[in-house]
């Protein structure tokens, strides 16, 4: 089982695939930061050009895939729509249909697999022992020590490794949408597609940013009480603000980053987002 931790060694290591396992297991210590792999992983199973570097720009299979439009690639989050009885037999009956493409093959992807319940697990199972022809399953998870043993036997595994940190132009992005807030209040409204653009197309990444977010008001507000805290995630202008409305803004990100889940559209929950800590910042600067 090889340990990848950068996209180049992960495509030079599975551009030489000729023939496709059912199943993979893919072991990860992010989902986040995994999720582009996944992608151009289902990529070079799906595409008609049998997927090279360079097709995004004039194949329209990659184009689909990437934007999450194309209706033989199924992905089951439960990080941010949950897994309930609708989805999973939502995903079961698309197992179970052919595929309307020329080349036939279809696949599911199912991130925090070890979050499902047994019987949910056990379902998959069955699938996974008796495969439907050209459907391919991608499972992802956090904790592969608590993924049924019966199901590891079935999948090729994939341990995908990286650093236990958060993506350095993530922070710089989310200090920057906080000042914008701070200097703009409700127009910054306006500049929301200058720093989240390519984010909202991933609803995994906005609540990765909005947990990025939390741990830069946490950290103002251990800075606060001299307690121990990360320089990184520290904004000089943030220290202008009381502990209240600090404690008052991270209470709008927590509440903001739980309807991530249910959802709900992303560029409506941004607009909330400024507007509730723009009513902190007006009453604290009165």
């Amino acid at each position: 089982m090889a340990i990848i931790n950068n996209l180049t060694d992960f495509n030079n290591i599975t551009s030489n695939i000729t023939s496709f396992s059912h199943a993979y297991l893919f072991s990860v210590s992010s989902l986040s930061t995994a999720y582009p792999y996944v992608k151009e992983f289902a990529k070079k199973i799906i595409c008609n050009k049998k997927y090279q570097a360079e097709c995004q720009e004039e194949c329209d299979v990659c184009y689909q895939i990437d934007n999450e439009e194309y209706d033989d690639y199924y992905v089951v989050n439960p990080d941010t729509i949950g897994i309930n009885t609708e989805e999973i037999t939502k995903l079961l009956a698309y197992m179970k249909t052919k595929s309307i493409h020329d080349n036939g093959k279809r696949v599911y992807v199912i991130y925090g697999f070890e979050r499902l319940s047994r019987d949910v697990s056990n379902k998959i199972l069955k699938f996974l022992e008796e495969p439907e022809e050209n459907v391919y399953a991608l499972l992802i998870t956090e904790n592969i020590d608590k993924i049924l043993p019966t199901i590891i036997s079935r999948c090729q595994i994939i341990s995908l490794r990286f650093p236990e940190k958060d993506d350095e132009d993530i922070i710089l992005t989310m200090k920057k949408f906080l000042k914008n807030i701070y200097e703009k209040h409700n127009s910054a409204i306006a500049y929301i597609n200058d720093y989240w653009g390519d984010l909202l197309v991933n609803r995994l990444l906005v609540y990765e940013s909005f947990t990025v977010i939390e741990k830069i008001i946490t950290n103002c507000i251990n800075k606060y009480y001299n307690l121990n805290f990360n320089d990184n995630y520290v904004c000089d202008f943030l220290d202008n603000l009381t502990i209240s409305q600090l404690i008052n803004i991270l209470e709008i990100t927590n509440h903001l980053k739980s309807l991530i889940k249910q959802n709900i559209n992303l560029n409506l929950l941004i607009d909330r987002y400024i507007i509730g800590v723009t009513r902190e910042l007006i009453v604290c600067q009165k």
